[in-house]
């Protein structure tokens, strides 16, 4: 199924292989309070050396697209700018900073967005240096309590992790906040991500966990463990090549995939915990998304199959489809394509224009019973530039008594293959 997919992508491919990043532009560069730096990690031969330095108490920072990386250090407290070579400026300091540990980029390329975990408020950080609060937990129905990791929707909504709190709130674009998530899986959460495929990630520094939320229902759930191993995980990034980026206790680094298999890249007990990670490959993030559309069919038990997406689809990068509640054991088809339609079938509509290419995929779903047929089909987006921007369309039908013709629906799903 995996060879299918990825060969229907090939055959509507065509052209030059995309540029391979360099070699720096793909190492790891970690938050390492106990050795007073920036640890850099050379991702071909797993070297770990001293890169930035003095640093006090560094946190989770980020690169942009001018090659510096921009660094909060609750220690100072300040907000670093760290050229190439690893030479350190203060882009601001003191000031409303009291405890600053997160900074993302602003939406509007205005600067950065800032916590600050003592202050309770969240800050405005021009290219300049200027600082400008946003927010204050007075401001914000007292809902902040040591804001901790930061992640905006495409929507423009922004989600703020209380470490202390337990919980995960949301602003609106007029700084309206509201709660997101009290879900009890929540354990001291830390760095936020949000994928293309309406995902959201949290580090559960506590827990010793990663967990996914649903953008549009707030649905938590367990999505990676690895105890002994994944130990008080804290930043979160996601890869361009497709993966979730984390490190923590021990000295650790890890690479987490669609599946939520954990895997250790690289540990080293002498440099303690590690705090936050960024890799300069991932300044601009990969645009590709997954997009649910049209509305599937009831089946067994009174479950209607979920077809979903998770992380973001760009060329050479690693992606799945997500298969929910289906009818464990019965022989479905998936149908991809490369438009939308709507085909009366079996008592149904296939949400797949069949005058355009199209392929099926037929299968027996894992699993044995009502809404029991869960899994995950992890591939490779082709590494060819010439499919940014094309469109494919899935849609899954399954053998289900329970459909009027024996048959029922999931509902589609839209792949735009991203930058």
């Amino acid at each position: 199924m995996k060879n299918s997919l990825t060969t229907m992508a090939s055959c509507l491919a065509l052209g030059v292989l995309a540029a391979t990043a360099s070699a720096s532009d793909r190492d790891y560069y970690l938050s390492a309070p106990s050795v007073g730096a920036i640890v850099r990690l050379d991702a071909d031969t797993l070297t770990a050396t001293n890169w930035a330095t003095p640093m006090l108490i560094p946190h989770y920072g980020t690169f942009l697209p001018d090659g510096y990386l921009y660094m909060p250090d609750r220690g100072w407290p300040a907000m670093m700018k760290i050229d190439p070579n690893g030479q350190v400026t203060a882009l601001s300091a003191g000031g409303l900073f009291e405890m600053p540990v997160t900074c993302i980029p602003a939406r509007d390329g205005s600067g950065f967005i800032m916590s600050d975990m003592k202050g309770n408020k969240l800050i405005h950080v021009a290219m300049d240096g200027t600082q400008t609060l946003l927010v204050d937990d007075a401001m914000s129905n007292d809902l902040l309590d040591w804001p901790d990791g930061l992640a905006y929707d495409d929507a423009g909504n922004l989600y703020v992790a209380n470490l202390n709190g337990n919980t995960i709130i949301k602003y609106d674009a007029q700084w309206n906040a509201s709660l997101f998530s009290t879900s009890p899986l929540i354990d001291q959460p830390g760095g936020l991500v949000i994928d293309g495929s309406g995902n959201m990630f949290c580090a559960m520094y506590n827990g010793n966990r990663i967990v996914r939320f649903r953008l549009d229902t707030a649905e938590a759930e367990l999505f990676a463990e690895q105890p002994g191993v994944l130990v008080h995980p804290s930043d979160l990034k996601l890869s361009r090549d497709g993966a979730l980026l984390t490190c923590g206790r021990n000295g650790g680094v890890f690479s987490i995939d669609a599946t939520g298999q954990v895997t250790t890249i690289y540990q080293d007990f002498a440099l303690g915990e590690l705090v936050g990670i960024a890799v300069p490959q991932d300044a601009v993030p990969c645009s590709g998304t997954f997009t649910k559309y049209g509305t599937g069919m009831a089946g067994s038990g009174g479950f209607e199959p979920q077809l979903r997406g998770l992380f973001s689809p760009c060329p050479g990068a690693a992606a799945a489809l997500e298969f929910r509640d289906f009818l464990g054991g019965a022989p479905t088809i998936l149908f991809l394509g490369t438009q939308k339609g709507s085909v009366p079938l079996a008592g149904g509509t296939l949400l797949i224009d069949l005058n355009s290419p199209w392929v099926v995929v037929p299968f027996t779903m894992p699993g044995a019973g009502a809404g029991a047929g869960d899994f995950v089909l992890p591939f490779t987006v082709p590494d060819n530039a010439n499919l940014s921007g094309i469109e494919f369309d899935y849609h899954a039908v399954q053998a289900d008594p329970a459909g009027p013709q024996g048959a029922v629906f999931s509902n589609g799903l839209c792949e735009i293959i991203g930058t």
